[in-house]
């Protein structure tokens, strides 16, 4: 509880939040059972996310599993 306190107050979280959800609405549920690694990052870059690359990538793999999807590095 305390986690999810801190991680809504982190802009990098909340970034990284913002990149799952766009990967989760490109695709239905069908589809993406599954995701790269370097497919978020693509869209991390695409997204011009301000924060380093990487760490946003980290986060929204990390939300993208809490969701139940699969995450290839």
């Amino acid at each position: 509880m305390v986690t999810l306190h801190y991680r809504t107050l982190s802009p990098k979280y909340m970034a990284a939040e913002r990149v799952a959800q766009t990967i989760l609405d490109e695709f239905t549920l069908d589809q993406l059972m599954e995701v790269r690694y370097t497919d978020i990052m693509h869209s991390v870059r695409a997204m011009k996310i301000p924060y380093s690359g990487h760490d946003i990538t980290d986060l929204a793999a990390q939300y993208l599993h809490e969701k139940g999807i699969k995450v290839w590095r």
